[in-house]
Formats: C-alpha cells, sequence, structure tokens
C-alpha cells in the first residue's frame, strides 16, 4: 500500500494523478474528471515495488526473491521518515531495486529484472482503495481475508507484536460467524483442529441442572458452533492472508500511535511505531480507508473519542486457562455454572487424535474483587498461579466434569478484569472506522466477542464493495452493525443467556431439584431466543445464509473507483 501525499508533500493538481512526490502518474491512468494523464516515458520501466516498513521478524527467507523473479506480497506501505530525535528512519525505495532493510540497520538489495517490472506494473494497475487495518487479531486478519472476497487487493495489516504467539485460551465461535468463515473458504482448515458444540448446560453451584440446549447442527442451523483454541484460529487466518494477499501483507512489531482525522472526508493521517530490540523508526501513512481492529485500548478509537477514558470495571475479576486432560475425564458438553457470584464455564476444543491422545479443555472463572491494579484493565494475558483462586471452586462438580481437576490439570492461568467499552453513538469518521472489541467490546458472555468480530469483518468488506464512494461505505457499514452491537453490549450487562442461572439462585439459592418449578422452560427458552435474536444468530437468520456476498458488478466496482486514483511508486 503506498501512502497518499503527506501534508507537507507537493499538492494534487486537479484532474491529474499524481504520484507520492506529486510527479504525474507514470501509465497514464485517467484522471477522476476524465483527463488524461501525460504518455509513460520509457524510463518508467524501471519503476520500483514500494517497500514496506520494516519488520521485527525478517528471516532471509523473507529477503529473497520469490520463485522466477516475482514480488513477495501486494503493494504495502512505503513508510515516510520522522526525522524524530532517537529514531531510525524507515527506508526508502531506490530506483531499479528493492531495499529489504530492518531496523537494526542491515539492508540486502534485490536486483531489477523484467519479471520483477512486470509484476510491480501489474500490482500498480490495481486501483482498488488503499485499506490500512490496524490489528492483527481476529478482527483485523478476518478484515483482511474479507477485504480481499471482497475484490481489494490493497491491504495492509500493522499488528504491534514481534509476531503471532500461540496467547490466550478457548473461545466459541456461534453458527454466524462459522457461516463467515465458510464462505471465505476457511472452515475444513478451523475444524482441522476444532469441537462441534452439540450441547449448552447450565447449572446452580449446588450441583443442580438448570437447562440444557442443543447447539449449532443439532439445534437446525446449517452451520456448526465450533470451540476452539484461539491461537489456532488466528493461525488459520494469518496462513489464509499470507497465501492470498502475499506474504508483505501482515506487518508485525508495528503499532498505530497516533491518527489525524480530517474533516470533510480527507484521508487520515495515521502514525505508525516499528519496534525491535530498542529501536525505533517511525513512519506516517495516508491510506484511502483507515480500519481500527486493535482491540479494547485502540488507538484508532481513541484518536476518534479522546476524552473516553480506561475500559470501565465492574468489580468482577476473570480468570482463563487451558488444560491438557485425558479424554476420558471431560465430558462432550459445554458447561456454565454458578449463582450470584461466582461462574464458572468449561468445554472440550479439541479432539483426541493420534498426535494428541489427550484433548485440551478451556475454562474460564470468574468472581467479584474488592479491588484491582488498572494498569491491568483490557490486558488478557497476566499471568497468575491456579493456586491464587483454586480454593474458591472446591466441591464444583458438575455432569461429570471436576472443575478442581481441571483446574489442577493447567500449566497455568491468565487473570484480567472484567471489562467492556461503552456504546458508542457513532464508529465511522469520513474514513475512518473500527470493528471488533475496538468497536463494541462486551462482556465475555454468550460467546460473541470473537463471533462478532467476523461478522463486523464481513459487512465491511461488503458495504466497500457495494458503495463506491468509502465515506458513504463505512457509514452504511455504521448504520447495519452498530445498533444490534450496542443492542448486545447491553444484553451482555444484563447478563444475557447466563440470567437463567441468576434466576435459579434468586428464586432457590439453597438449591433444588425440580428446574422447571424454578425457571419454567418457556422463560428459559425466551430468554434464549430473545439474545439469539440480537445477536442475529437465531437459526432463521443464521439459515438463510450470508448476507455478505458480493455480485460480480460490485466487485468489478470495488477495482475502478473514480475517487480514489491510487498514488504510483516513485519513478
Amino acid at each position: 500500500m503506498t501512502p497518499h501525499p503527506t501534508p507537507d508533500s507537493t499538492p494534487r493538481t486537479p484532474g491529474t494523478p499524481r504520484t507520492a512526490d506529486g510527479a504525474p502518474t507514470p501509465d497514464g491512468t485517467p484522471a477522476p474528471d476524465g483527463t488524461p494523464a501525460p504518455a509513460t516515458p520509457a524510463s518508467t520501466d524501471r519503476t520500483p515495488t514500494p517497500v514496506r516498513p520494516a519488520t521485527a521478524d525478517r528471516t532471509p527467507a523473507d529477503r529473497a526473491p520469490a520463485p522466477g523473479g516475482a514480488t513477495d506480497g501486494p503493494p504495502a506501505p512505503h513508510a515516510t521518515p520522522d526525522p524524530t530525535p532517537g529514531t531510525t528512519s524507515a527506508p526508502v525505495t531506490t530506483p531499479g531495486a528493492v531495499e529489504d532493510a530492518t531496523l537494526g540497520g542491515g539492508a540486502g538489495v534485490r536486483p531489477d529484472t523484467p519479471a520483477r517490472r512486470a509484476a510491480a506494473r501489474c500490482a500498480l494497475r490495481d486501483t482498488s482503495p488503499d485499506i490500512l487495518v490496524a490489528g492483527g487479531g481476529v478482527a483485523g486478519l478476518t478484515t483482511a481475508l474479507a477485504l480481499h472476497a471482497a475484490g481489494h487487493g490493497r491491504v495492509t495489516v500493522v499488528e504491534a507484536a514481534p509476531g503471532l504467539r500461540p496467547l490466550g485460551a478457548g473461545l466459541n465461535l456461534m453458527p454466524n460467524a462459522v457461516r463467515e468463515l465458510d464462505a471465505l473458504g476457511l472452515l475444513d482448515r478451523l475444524e482441522a483442529d476444532a469441537v462441534r458444540t452439540r450441547e449448552l448446560r447450565y447449572y446452580h453451584r449446588c450441583g443442580a441442572l438448570i437447562a440444557r440446549e442443543e447447539r449449532g447442527l443439532r439445534a437446525g442451523y446449517r452451520w456448526p458452533q465450533l470451540s476452539v483454541h484461539r491461537a489456532h484460529l488466528q493461525r488459520v487466518l494469518a496462513d489464509a492472508v499470507e497465501e492470498r494477499l502475499g506474504p508483505g501483507t501482515l506487518v508485525t512489531g508495528a503499532r498505530v500511535t497516533g491518527v489525524e482525522q480530517p474533516p470533510g472526508g480527507a484521508r487520515p493521517r495515521v502514525r505508525i511505531e516499528h519496534c525491535s530490540g530498542g529501536v525505533r523508526a517511525v513512519t506516517h501513512l495516508e491510506p484511502d480507508v483507515l480500519v481500527g481492529a486493535d482491540g479494547i485500548r485502540s488507538a484508532v478509537r481513541s484518536a476518534l473519542h479522546p476524552d473516553e477514558g480506561e475500559p470501565p470495571w465492574n468489580g468482577v475479576l476473570v480468570w482463563r486457562g487451558v488444560s491438557a486432560m485425558d479424554a476420558h475425564r471431560t465430558e462432550p458438553f459445554m458447561l456454565v455454572a454458578g449463582d450470584d457470584r461466582q461462574k464458572a464455564v468449561v468445554y472440550p476444543m479439541t479432539e483426541p487424535s493420534p498426535r494428541r491422545p489427550g484433548v485440551l479443555v478451556n475454562w474460564a472463572l470468574a468472581m467479584p474483587a474488592d479491588a484491582v491494579d488498572e494498569r491491568f484493565l483490557g490486558d488478557w494475558n497476566r499471568p497468575v498461579p491456579v493456586e491464587r483462586f483454586l480454593d474458591h471452586y472446591a466441591g464444583w462438580e458438575f455432569g461429570g466434569v471436576s472443575v478442581p481437576e481441571v483446574l489442577r490439570a493447567a500449566d497455568g492461568a491468565y487473570e484480567y478484569p472484567m471489562v467492556d467499552r461503552e456504546p458508542l453513538g457513532r464508529w465511522s469518521h469520513g474514513r475512518t472506522t473500527l470493528v471488533g472489541d475496538a468497536a463494541h467490546a462486551m462482556y465475555p458472555t454468550g460467546s460473541n466477542g470473537a463471533t462478532q468480530s467476523i461478522v463486523d469483518a464481513r459487512a465491511l468488506a461488503h458495504a466497500l464493495a457495494v458503495h463506491r464512494d468509502p465515506v458513504e461505505a463505512l457509514a452504511a457499514y455504521d448504520a447495519h452493525r452498530r445498533p444490534a452491537m450496542t443492542e448486545l453490549q447491553l444484553a451482555n450487562r444484563r447478563l444475557g443467556p447466563e440470567a437463567v442461572i441468576h434466576l435459579a439462585h434468586e428464586r432457590a439459592p439453597g438449591g433444588f431439584t425440580d428446574a422447571d418449578a424454578v425457571v419454567p422452560p418457556e422463560e428459559r427458552r425466551a430468554i434464549a431466543a430473545r439474545y439469539a435474536a440480537t445477536g442475529a444468530f437465531d437459526p432463521e437468520a443464521v439459515n438463510r445464509g450470508t448476507p455478505y456476498a458480493v455480485p460480480v458488478r460490485d466487485l468489478a466496482a470495488a477495482r475502478s473507483r473514480p475517487g480514489d486514483t491510487p498514488v504510483r511508486a516513485r519513478p
């Protein structure tokens, strides 16, 4: 992705496409008003491929030419150096060659070849908008894949972490998200190391069963509900991004630290810090579209809403972890158990296999706390020993699943305060918008965090495909997704479908033998149906199929947008 001219660059002349340094486009591409650009001089056959910003985990294989001398990915951001004292200048493009620079200062220059020049010219003819995605988690990677599927080839994802690491625990993907991943051709890979969730059970802490619900295919959906390790999901997404968009698409060790959003639909100016081994580089980019997928502490959201402050804490601590269990010591259902103070969620997320005879079990616990270190609000990866909370769950056993046994089988745990974000009255500002937790972080209730992030990604890509103006597209995406997600955020504050546990405890705190007499079946069904409808994962809505398929005519439009004539590489 090549940036548009920064404010200190030579301004564009109306009617004439310009390069990053203000020169006319080298290939005669018509300007937005139809004025022909100057003819291409013969020397422009040596146009180089733009250089992506230096990354922290480049390997010799990354620097080697691809087979046949082709480029190693789509055009990625061309760095605009920031002369801040103490920083390292970002790499620059040199005529006739591509410079591979690292933050340590080393560089290897690949020779210019006819094949590389042809690949560069082919890439430059892609007139879809330059899209920058901040965040390489589930939301950001799915957004990149959805944009690619909708005809957008100029996508770059920047991720603050120095590389993709197998952090986190498990998650559940509801059938509406699985439907969208299936539409992206990822379901087989995902199911290779996941479990089809067939049943969900709610228990009172005394051990009494409150309700049991069939899930996924058993509940009449056309797609399953999946329990999966977050690391496996992220790896499936990252591999697909590399295969489909090129290995230069995901840039790690690059954190968005500032955004200037001019009024009137102008392109945002994005500040990115690259860091490796204590060496820093700062660049600025001006993409056609900026997508904030950078989580609950989103820098993009903070720039759009600078007075928002820290995520609000509800007084509850959450512990999460993964346990390797003997398959005979697990049960094939997902359970949620507790009372009005404590909660436990346990479910298997892998099947036994020859390479791994045991089963990985995901678990999450929650209970109130008197105080929390505000430095860790929104931090999901703070390690703590299991012994810190093990005694609070002594004697918790449900349907043959012993919670203490599951906890003792874990190598460790992660602790974080249960936080969310206040619903926003607006996600999209001009050419900048939000997806996932950056848009609607919610309490971990009802398996909707990753699920709704995936749906966001598909909805955004669809809007950008069917609306020629990016500003109109982002506004349409906002109008389509934000109201429902606001309702879901508020529903999760009201406990979502887990309200049945609180109702049972309020009505029979000492326990019970007849759940139907405590929370009648019709009341339980109404709570579940209302929540499913709010998140648009009720069977009727899901089984109609994806609403985000892009017609062929709109794919063509996505590649030819008069309002977004791409800036070419410097000749």
